[in-house]
């Protein structure tokens, strides 16, 4: 059996634990033991469950642990738990985001008071009314004769 890191060993111990209480009293004998070898092994090798679009792929679990029908009924319900807290457990902790430190400003000249400006617009030309905007002329089509368009 290869060397177990300290990490891996607790986190064997807490799967162990968890097939005992929440597995053991609920799926037949067979089952019980598939699916807890099952998890442990996925424990000792760090690898994630099979998944089928981010969920649980209950049908290859059940296939590969070879659950019966009512052990894979028990199983979603009760193993689910076991599995998420794998699941977390290899993906570890999110990174923090780095904090972004606001850049210190440097004041050029202290902020003064100026007096108010009066308030100036151009001068705008009047409005277009819609009926007197000209419209270009239509230009007569053109017939092309014999491919020559002159």
């Amino acid at each position: 059996m290869p060397q177990i890191m300290p990490s891996i060993a607790t986190f064997h111990a807490k799967i162990e634990s968890f097939c005992e209480v929440r597995l053991a009293p609920v799926l037949g004998k067979q089952d019980y033991t598939n699916l807890r070898s099952y998890m442990l092994s996925l424990t000792m090798r760090r690898a994630l469950p099979p998944l089928h679009a981010g969920r649980l792929n209950w049908r290859e679990i059940g296939a590969t642990c070879q659950l019966s029908e009512d052990g894979l009924k028990v199983a979603k319900r009760e193993a689910r738990h076991g599995f998420e807290a794998l699941m977390r457990w290899i993906n570890g902790p999110k990174k923090p985001k780095q904090v972004v430190k606001p850049v210190a400003v440097v004041a050029a000249k202290p902020f003064t008071l100026r007096p108010a400006q009066p308030l100036r617009r151009p001068l705008e030309k009047p409005a277009a009314n819609a009926n007197t905007v000209a419209k270009p002329a239509a230009q007569p089509l053109r017939r092309v004769v014999g491919g020559k368009g002159y």
